[in-house]
């Protein structure tokens, strides 16, 4: 069996909230925001997908862990957590996967058919990605959504439609499924820093949070991401000194940000061309 019950629950009218490790968790920031609300809502593991057959270990490694003085070894298994909520209309199913090397497909089926089991009603994702952005701004985040009205009760804010073409990961292939069952869905994205790529950025998990925070009514408490934050801030400050290069693109970003909106650019472009070609 590839998803193993740890603990049977009947949640009420179940909002999920899911992330990944990987492709879509820039300065795992994504990530970082689900274990937060985990350990600040104390929510309990029910069940879990057996990474056994959709990993390359070689790539995403198990990790040896000390506990009562023995090995153990903790495999990269995804995850789903239960938040229960007496005082709302909507308990939370929480999931927090890593980004499996093979079959996505069924690991989509596996993972999607516990959530049918649970009964959710909607869904809200979690990511972040690089961007041309400056670690001195505030950390933009935007979003979009297959239907804004989530549930009777939630209105979700950032409802602009996804017009990407690209390359994706897991959570594109599994947020997509979820529009295509016609589950109301919306996603919360946070800009990262493109030169902080590689380390964990609790800034953008700190405005995600908040985020989350205010379409749900969480009531979370933000004080130690906060702590964290200032502190990263004033840790970024003091390595960046000794790096030039990093001030030169901050003042590039700068610069940038006084360019003319490109949409402003088109549209004045179409206007040139049609008052060009006018009299033929």
């Amino acid at each position: 069996m590839s998803l193993k019950i740890i603990q049977e629950e009947k949640l009420n009218n179940p909002i999920l909230i899911l992330s990944f490790y990987g492709w879509s968790d820039a300065g795992y920031a994504a990530s970082s925001a689900i274990r937060y609300l985990i350990k600040d809502s104390n929510a309990h593991k029910i069940a879990k997908i057996d990474s056994n057959n959709f990993m390359n270990f070689s790539q995403t490694r198990p990790k040896v862990l000390m506990k009562n003085n023995k090995r153990q070894i903790q495999w990269p298994d995804s995850s789903f957590y239960a938040i229960k909520r007496p005082n709302h209309k909507n308990d939370l199913l929480v999931f927090l996967g890593h980004e499996p090397n093979f079959m996505w497909n069924d690991f989509f089926n596996v993972a999607y058919e516990f959530c049918q089991k649970q009964e959710i009603i909607a869904a809200i994702s979690l990511g972040a990605l690089l961007a041309e952005v400056s670690h001195k701004d505030d950390t933009k985040i935007f979003g979009n959504s297959n239907n804004p009205i989530l549930t009777d009760d939630i209105i979700f804010p950032l409802a602009t439609t996804n017009v990407y073409e690209g390359p994706t990961g897991m959570m594109g292939l599994f947020t997509g499924n979820l529009v295509t069952e016609a589950l109301p869905h919306g996603s919360i994205w946070a800009n990262i820093p493109y030169y902080l790529n590689s380390i964990t950025n609790p800034k953008a998990t700190e405005a995600i949070l908040k985020q989350l925070d205010m379409i749900l009514t969480l009531e979370l408490n933000l004080d130690e991401i906060n702590k964290l934050s200032s502190k990263f801030n004033n840790y970024l400050e003091g390595i960046l000194k000794s790096h030039p290069d990093i001030t030169k693109i901050n003042d590039k970003l700068e610069l940038l940000k006084n360019l003319p909106n490109s949409d402003d650019i088109i549209s004045d472009l179409e206007d040139y061309y049609n008052e060009l070609f006018d009299g033929e």
